[in-house]
């Protein structure tokens, strides 16, 4: 059975639960020619396949390649539906507006060497570097939703293997309130 895939299915189109790729994610997925050209053409107005190879001048096999390697990145989705690829409009204010929240405007606060590939490494001890960190990552809850602890448990288990400990850490440090039964969490 031949698994390899050449053209993007449904399922390819980022989870909203899912957390936006890195600024260094996205150099990695356009630090390739390929991509960076599909890209392009995206940018310009392609939105399928052949266009894509036209306008860049790979052959099909190589255009599909790099919009596989878009899709995966999250930088384009594929509509099966539709049979066409778009740009996630999102992805790169997303993506910045996260690295200005963890490394800071000024030059960084040391809190950006605790995430690699969208994940926490461990969660710090220093304060503020710890509160930084954390505001990230509270930042998947939405203000005001109730949320149950299994639904805490599978968000905190996106940033953190250790899920447990850093659903505890949201708590003690006051961005997520647990009800009274220790069921449901709100975002402060």
């Amino acid at each position: 059975m031949n698994t390899s895939r050449t053209t993007p299915d449904t399922h390819d189109l980022p989870s909203v639960e899912d957390p936006p790729p890195s600024c260094r994610d996205l150099v990695g997925v356009l630090a390739q020619t390929d991509r960076r050209d599909a890209f392009a053409a995206l940018a310009l107005g392609a939105t399928r396949l052949e266009e894509v190879a036209e306008r860049t001048g790979l052959r099909p096999a190589a255009a599909a390649v790099a919009l596989r390697g878009l899709v995966d990145g999250r930088i384009a989705a594929y509509d099966t539906e539709a049979r066409a690829y778009r740009l996630l409009d999102d992805t790169f204010r997303l993506a910045v507006r996260a690295e200005v929240r963890i490394s800071g405007r000024g030059g960084g606060d040391g809190a950006g060497a605790y995430f690699r590939k969208g994940r926490l490494t461990s969660i710090p001890g220093a304060t503020e570097v710890r509160a930084r960190v954390l505001a990230v990552v509270a930042d998947s809850f939405e203000a005001g939703v109730t949320y149950s602890e299994a639904k805490v448990n599978a968000l905190c288990g996106q940033w953190f293997d250790d899920w447990v400990t850093l659903r505890r850490a949201l708590v003690d440090e006051e961005l997520l309130r647990r009800d009274e039964s220790g069921t449901r969490y709100v975002r402060v």
